[in-house]
């Protein structure tokens, strides 16, 4: 025969493993993928794009590849491509969302201010 605190103990931890699987379930679902060009040319560039993408509003993950010029985010419905271009803009990088801002582009190192189809280095 089963007692009160026995019964009791099994409740509370199969309410606590519902819970878990069900915010488990939900945050998964509230994530995207999106991705689009950007365009550089070095590490120095990768480590720039994928911060200024970071900055933005519901990205957890970015991930920029030099060979392809293709950025892959990960994050929350909250995150708008347009704004995480816009961001990126501001950091001197043209995507195919936005232009570079002149501002961001003088900043970069001479290296990384180029021309689309420059050489990766």
């Amino acid at each position: 025969m089963k007692t009160i605190s026995q019964i009791f103990y099994k409740s509370v931890l199969s309410f606590f493993i519902i819970l878990g699987a069900s915010l488990t379930m939900s945050a998964q679902a509230d994530n995207q993928t999106i991705s689009f060009k950007v365009y550089g040319v070095c590490g120095e560039c990768k480590e720039r794009i994928e911060s200024a993408a970071l900055d933005s509003k519901g990205v957890k993950k970015a991930e920029w590849d030099i060979q392809t010029d293709m950025l892959v985010l990960v994050g929350s419905s909250k995150m708008d491509k347009l704004k995480v271009a816009k961001s990126i803009s501001k950091a001197g990088y043209n995507s195919e969302f936005a232009k570079a801002d002149k501002k961001g582009y003088d900043k970069l190192p001479g290296c990384c201010q180029f021309v689309e189809g420059a050489d990766k280095h």
